[in-house]
């Protein structure tokens, strides 16, 4: 009984804690202030009440508890990217001790075998394992269904002719990573994918810690109307300004499907704000721009150990959450002395290929650079190989090579 009670306590604090960094985490608690113990409790109806997870004012408000207690409380697993987990162990316990509590009244009273069925029949509605293990035939059966179309498996295209020939898509909850040298137009490609994603109505953001969102669109409005990207910092000459018109026009109906987080940089706030576009705005997929630009406070002084960790968490939350995430990746510099650049070369840390389902490694491939070589060098479930594409610099255009006759 005391281990129960001092495992419930441990995950309320965490909750609270977690709380009173990111407030807005409120909205996706939907476990009653009445479940947690007396000063937990306490707390959280005042955060409730007054909307604010400020030290003074919640202290101010209660005669049991000091802004020491809740400073305390607001730094012990700061910028945890572990909410929902703590809010789905603390309601299995809940569940648990609710159970625990019942099935001894029932004991008490046990007269027959029904009773004892009963009993049985209660046990099995429990999960009391935190992560629900789930039933390998249903598994097996979901496959047989998208085989034979009854449930059809959702491929998403990368919209790219020969790119999809050779990788045939890719599936939601896969991590993809995309690595280039600076100025091989990595950020280019990705706003490139992006762009198809919103025109076939699939919800999409973009972690840019390297572009405001005002770069990023001013890339996406030269994309739609073929107008230089460095013509749009300043008035255009009357005939390109109908084509800016009509490529804002198209734009801006896909702009509800479309979110760029540009003032996000330490993975904790990143994979919150994932978590919320998931759950409250039903987005799909995610693009991070790039990798070794994202802050890891928790592990320090170590760039290697600080990004293996963050690859790691983001391939979880990728499973977790049913999404895809493209994450954008320097090459070290060893890689500017081969002619061929190769998936091991991401800089700082091979985690990131061990972790991807997907690697791609952009090059030039000419002199003019009008050409791009997209090197599929790792992929789960199909084939490995090369691919070209042309770039237009001046209108960020990444497309198809002609048709062969």
């Amino acid at each position: 009984m005391k281990g129960r009670v001092e495992e419930r306590n441990l995950l309320e604090r965490k909750i609270i804690s977690c709380l009173l960094v990111d407030i807005e985490l409120l909205e996706s608690l939907d476990i009653p202030a009445d479940k947690f113990s007396k000063d937990n409790k306490e707390l959280l109806e005042i955060m409730k009440e007054s909307q604010t997870n400020d030290p003074v004012i919640l202290a101010s408000k209660s005669q049991n508890i000091d802004i020491e207690q809740i400073r305390e409380l607001a730094t012990e697993v700061l910028g945890t990217s572990e909410f929902e987990n703590y809010v789905q162990q603390l309601k299995d316990v809940i569940a648990r001790d609710s159970l625990i509590y019942n099935m001894n009244k029932m004991v008490a009273n046990l007269k027959d075998w029904a009773d004892l069925s009963q009993i049985y029949s209660e046990l099995n509605k429990l999960k009391i394992d935190v992560e629900t293990k789930t039933d390998l035939s249903e598994v097996l059966f979901e496959i047989v269904q998208e085989i034979d179309w009854t449930n059809e498996v959702k491929i998403i295209p990368t919209w790219y002719r020969d790119l999809d020939n050779l990788i045939w898509g890719f599936e939601q909850w896969q991590v993809i990573v995309i690595g280039a040298r600076p100025w091989v137009w990595k950020s280019m490609f990705a706003i490139n994918m992006i762009a198809k994603n919103i025109q076939s109505w699939e919800k999409t953001a973009l972690f840019s810690l390297e572009m405001k969102s005002k770069q990023v669109l001013r890339r996406l409005l030269a994309m739609n109307s073929g107008v230089w990207v460095r013509k749009l910092k300043k008035k255009v000459e009357w005939d390109s300004l109908s084509k800016v018109h009509d490529g804002f026009n198209k734009l801006s109906e896909q702009m509800d499907k479309f979110y760029c987080i540009d003032n996000l940089h330490t993975i904790g706030e990143i994979e919150r704000k994932i978590r919320y576009l998931v759950h409250k705005e039903w987005v799909t997929m995610v693009y991070l721009d790039y990798l070794q630009l994202i802050r890891n406070p928790d592990v320090k002084n170590n760039p290697i150990e600080a990004l293996s960790d963050m690859s790691q968490r983001l391939k979880q939350l990728a499973l977790q959450l049913d999404i895809t995430i493209v994450e954008l990746s320097q090459l070290n510099r060893e890689s500017d002395k081969s002619a061929i650049k190769r998936a091991s070369q991401l800089r700082w840390s091979w985690s990131i290929e061990q972790d991807a389902d997907m690697v791609r490694i952009l090059d030039k491939l000419d002199e003019e650079w009008s050409k791009i070589q997209v090197s599929v060098q790792k992929c789960r479930d199909w084939r490995i190989g090369d691919i070209e594409l042309l770039q237009h610099s001046d209108i960020m255009l990444i497309q198809d090579l002609p048709k062969p006759f």
